[in-house]
């Protein structure tokens, strides 16, 4: 069933709020499982080729996040719950970059994503441009980059690479 904008903007406004905090010591145990929860469900949806270790190797990782002053990690809350989390790079020309995004994935397909992709526009005024990647076998994440939330594809990084991935950008207005 395709959603009209309507439909996404009722969905999205009859929700809880989303609110975004940054991820602390206290937050991180809790954020770091459902991340990897929400990435190993997300690598089911990759092709079956070779075993189901080759995949564990590639899931992204927020250990030592906080050495890291060049990244912003990120939880999103809804009614006193963790829902997900973002980890940016926020860039002094403004060029900023969404390293990574996850939502709980007990919380797939309910809007939240976007909800709080939304917040992260509205936390960020000043960003010129907003910088992703992802697989080009996830077509859950291209539809949620490109049809939610306004990502063109720029390129192909590393095209002829089984790991290559799509770029994908947002020009801010």
């Amino acid at each position: 069933m395709v959603q009209n904008q309507s439909d996404v903007y009722l969905k999205v406004h009859l929700m809880s709020e989303i609110t975004i905090v940054p991820m602390t010591a206290d937050n991180f145990n809790e954020a770091k499982n459902m991340m990897e929860r929400s990435f190993a469900t997300t690598m089911e949806d990759l092709p079956k080729n070779g075993d189901a270790d080759d995949h564990a190797q590639e899931l992204p990782s927020i250990d030592g996040i906080f050495e890291k002053p060049e990244e912003t990690p990120l939880c999103f809350y809804m009614d006193g719950k963790m829902v997900g989390g973002a980890v940016l790079i926020i860039n002094g020309d403004n060029s900023n970059i969404l390293t990574l995004l996850f939502i709980d994935s007990k919380c797939l397909d309910k809007g939240i994503g976007y909800q709080a992709w939304l917040e992260i526009e509205k936390r960020y005024p000043q960003t010129k441009t907003w910088t992703t990647e992802t697989p080009p076998c996830l077509m859950r994440n291209i539809h949620f980059y490109v049809d939610k939330c306004g990502f063109h594809i720029i390129r192909v990084k590393d095209p002829k690479n089984e790991e290559a991935m799509f770029v994908f950008q947002k020009t801010m207005m």
